[in-house]
């Protein structure tokens, strides 16, 4: 029953070689070799079988890996809540003078334009502008405090709009600088340990936003986010596509998602029942330790062990795996065959870049995993930072993205299924180039104007974008070989960041300085490249995870075809 291979391979290959369609497939299992006590595997051969025996343990284990990621919300949108600036329409918010020369230019002021006073400014004698008055004329009577207010950066335009935007998209700076440092550390120390280093940055860094006070020192606290936030995801997801086979890393991916997608339930609520912002700080910082649990008590991926050839390793995490399993299997006795290829691989990050160029389709591939990668987190930024902007109630925009998304990821999974990755992916690019189009005219549904077309279009448009979303990341894990997955990840991940950074801008700055079709538009005809790119790779599903770039330049010439 267990899926073992003969040691020598040399027959399958010549049956495969003369197209015979009994052709041995490497995890179909033969005859035990008579004069050998090992059983020989592959390694997606014994990955499969763990799987095939699994039992509750190992299923909850998995669930445990991928629930970090539920964290991730309510510390990436946490500046949405923490700071909402105050309503300075008519109707809006109420505020209080502090001095004379507060209470004088209010006297003086028409009073059905009072509203306004907070955000107008004046000509200086240079040639400049600035505030009527000053942040010490006068306070804001709110519900819950912001550091909107508390930093003076609500007033729409100008460079304290951009100065509260960067709050939010320095969070990606700081994912940028730890993806590029990740593409070296994650195939060199390992997952679990990367994943470690990123946790016991994350949660102290976290924490100190309960006694910031000052704006630098609030953009040092996003930007260490950032930092250990992707430190830690990243290789934790590697680290769960690694321990499953191909027919179940669709669904662990669809998973994975859906926890991000519930952290939109955590954030919201923090916003909403918490009024002071520093402690929403307070609030993320257990959510983060509750979450990061798993990965210190999780075992380290065997693949990477085997890419480092290290199989004694390799077979310690094995064992781990299959205790979670109804196997009656010895690791210490069995072979793993295509563990013997990582002596071919030097597993420096500069022969990985010498390697893109002995190698000029795995260099092709990453290069378009980076500019899908790139978009996909463009707009998957924008929309999710522009809640605020796009629905007028942001804790009711916040669920509606939930709901959204966990469409997303439930259809993702049977469309994949049904059509395979490429397919799906061209499809969901084509529908959110739809919904930005869509998005363009401005149309009221109802009378208040709190709905209108785009807020239907982009909450339509985030169901496609998190597809893609969600698809890029299954796909890269796929596309990549063994020997440069931690490369490829970080360098599409790190092209990534700079799509993230500028997504915030798109709904919070650019729409009020340019007509509303540009950034919509802009979005729409990118989605269209993205299309293309997706076209132009190839279909996983149904291949073994290549092992090295070589396997890369062979899957393509056996699997390609330019057709939809």
């Amino acid at each position: 029953q267990h899926y073992f291979i003969q040691s020598n391979l040399r027959n399958m290959a010549d049956q495969e070689s003369l197209g015979s369609e009994e052709a041995v497939n490497p995890t179909t299992a033969l005859t035990s070799p008579a004069d050998n006590d090992d059983m020989i595997y592959t390694s997606d051969g014994i990955f499969e079988e763990i799987c095939r025996k699994r039992t509750w343990k190992l299923n909850v284990y998995v669930l445990c890996l991928i629930s970090v990621w539920t964290y991730f919300p309510s510390v990436v949108y946490l500046t949405s809540f923490a700071g909402l600036d105050p309503d300075t329409s008519a109707n809006g918010d109420i505020w209080t003078c502090l001095t004379e020369d507060c209470d004088n230019l209010l006297n003086s002021w028409n009073k059905s334009e009072i509203h306004k006073i907070p955000c107008s400014t004046r000509e200086t004698e240079n040639g400049g502008e600035e505030f009527i008055l000053s942040r010490s004329d006068f306070t804001w009577n709110m519900s819950k405090t912001s550091f909107a207010v508390d930093f003076d950066l609500y007033c729409k335009g100008g460079s304290r709009r951009s100065a509260k935007t960067f709050l939010s998209s320095i969070y990606f700076v700081g994912a940028l600088a730890a993806l590029l440092t990740g593409t070296v550390i994650f195939d060199n120390i390992g997952r679990k340990k990367s994943a470690i280093i990123g946790s016991l940055v994350m949660i102290p860094i976290t924490f100190c936003g309960t006694f910031c006070h000052d704006y630098n020192f609030l953009l040092a606290i996003r930007f260490l986010q950032g930092y250990s936030g992707f430190l830690l995801g990243t290789p934790v997801f590697i680290l769960v596509q690694e321990i499953l086979p191909a027919r179940l890393r669709n669904y662990s991916n669809c998973l994975t998602q859906m926890f991000w997608a519930f952290g939109y339930a955590i954030v919201a609520g923090i916003g909403y029942f918490v009024s002071n912002w520093n402690y929403m700080f307070l609030a993320s910082t257990f959510v983060s330790i509750l979450f990061n649990l798993p990965i210190f008590f999780c075992v380290e991926s065997p693949r990477f062990f085997l890419m480092k050839n290290d199989v004694a390793a390799a077979k310690e995490s094995l064992k781990f795996l299959v205790s979670l399993t109804d196997m009656d299997l010895d690791i210490d006795k069995i072979t793993i065959v295509d563990g013997a290829k990582t002596k071919e691989r030097k597993q420096s990050y500069i022969q990985q870049l010498k390697d893109m160029i002995s190698y000029p389709t795995l260099a092709m591939e990453t290069g378009l995993q980076m500019f899908l990668w790139f978009t996909t987190a463009m707009a998957f930024y924008g929309f999710n930072f522009g809640w605020g902007s796009i629905i007028s109630n942001i804790y009711i925009g916040y669920i509606l993205a939930m709901v959204g998304e966990l469409i997303a990821y439930l259809g993702l999974g049977t469309v994949i299924t049904w059509i395979g990755r490429r397919r799906t992916m061209m499809l969901m690019y084509a529908g959110a180039a739809c919904s930005y189009l869509l998005a363009v005219p401005n149309v009221q549904l109802n009378e208040e104007g709190s709905w209108t077309l785009e807020s239907i279009a982009c909450l339509a448009g985030i169901v496609f974008v998190s597809a893609t979303f969600s698809g890029v990341y299954l796909w890269s894990g796929e596309l990549a070989p063994t020997s440069h997955r931690g490369l490829v990840f970080g360098v599409a991940s790190s092209a990534a960041r700079v799509g993230s950074f500028l997504g915030p801008y798109i709904f919070n700055n650019l729409k009020d300085v340019v007509d509303r079709a540009v950034p919509l538009g802009g979005m729409a005809v990118l989605m269209v490249l993205c299309f293309v790119g997706a076209f132009l790779l190839i279909e996983t599903g149904d291949k073994d995870i290549p092992l090295t770039g070589g396997d890369v330049v062979e899957r393509r010439k056996a699997g390609y075809m330019y057709r939809l």
